[in-house]
């Protein structure tokens, strides 16, 4: 029986050996095959290779989001609101992913960086948590991880992409940034279709060149039209030159803003007005070749760029 005993310790004493021996083999092949897989690293750039090239910067965004972008090439008449609104969101997406941009203009062939979807991006800072983020634009944390899916060292990354927002003025650059400033002036009096832009034009009328003081908004007659700013009505007539019936207003702040063609007047001279409060409605009274809006802004008597203010 003793003897019996001892077999068996022998033989479980073997089988304990073996089993060591096994596994330890196992192991050994393990760490070499897994020493031998290739270790897959995203690419890296510098937030200015970022910047200049907008191929580069798409390359780095599909390797961490799970949004898809595209390279657009500004094409012949083709401006930021126009691509914006092809693509289905607002000209702040535009904007808020081409951090290259000074200007809101753009040249035949230009490359531009479209989302999927509407959006910015943010450049990440030293002190960014995705917390701080979420809460600078106000969205989900757990929203900003899932669109920035494969982000896993947010303090090692350049850009991230915020879904849905507009871009924060502070990440824009200077120029981009003295811009946005003058968008919080006016808001625009209607929407409607640009059919006129400010500056040298051949006169639809007349066919002669000459300067376009304003915009020409096309809309249909009897369309609603809201003041662009806070001020007082100075000019509220039926017989203003070419503007035909028209108002003026006065933004006391150096600023006046003139609406034209117009068929309806619903204020008067002397009355103080809100930014967005009704004026008007739209026509085409005095010389005009069909309904819509002529808008124009002067800063101290000088006529401006009314895109350089309105989205």
């Amino acid at each position: 029986m003793k003897n019996i005993i001892i077999r068996w310790i022998i033989i479980l004493l073997c089988l304990a050996v073996a089993c060591f021996i096994v596994q330890a083999k196992v192991n050994s092949i393990v760490r070499k095959n897994l020493n031998s897989v290739v270790k897959v690293e995203f690419p890296r750039y510098s937030k200015e290779e970022l910047i200049k090239d907008s191929e580069t910067r798409m390359k780095y965004l599909l390797t961490r989001t799970n949004v898809k972008f595209k390279i657009h090439k500004v094409k012949m008449k083709e401006n930021l609101w126009l691509i914006a609104k092809k693509h289905g969101y607002s000209v702040h997406t535009v904007i808020g992913c081409n951090p290259q941009m000074k200007t809101y203009h753009v040249n035949v062939n230009d490359n531009l960086l479209l989302p999927e979807t509407g959006g910015c991006l943010h450049p990440v800072s030293p002190r960014d948590t995705w917390a701080t983020i979420a809460e600078k634009y106000d969205i989900e944390e757990q929203t900003l991880k899932d669109t920035n899916c494969r982000v896993y060292d947010l303090s090692k990354e350049v850009y991230i992409f915020i879904p849905g927002k507009k871009p924060a003025v502070d990440t824009l650059n200077e120029s981009m940034q003295e811009k946005y400033a003058l968008r919080d002036l006016f808001r625009s009096p209607l929407a409607g279709r640009l059919s006129s832009t400010f500056g040298t034009r051949r006169h639809p009328i007349t066919g002669k060149v000459s300067k376009h003081g304003g915009i020409d908004i096309a809309v249909k007659t009897g369309t609603l039209v809201a003041a662009a700013a806070d001020g007082v009505v100075t000019v509220a007539s039926t017989n203003v030159g070419h503007y035909g019936t028209a108002v003026f207003i006065d933004h006391r702040n150096g600023y006046v803003t003139h609406y034209g063609h117009l068929s309806k007047i619903l204020v008067r001279v002397g009355q103080k007005v809100k930014m967005g409060q009704i004026i008007a409605r739209s026509g085409s009274t005095g010389r005009s070749t069909g309904p819509h809006l002529h808008f124009t802004v002067k800063k101290n008597g000088v006529g401006v760029d009314p895109l350089k203010f309105l989205w």
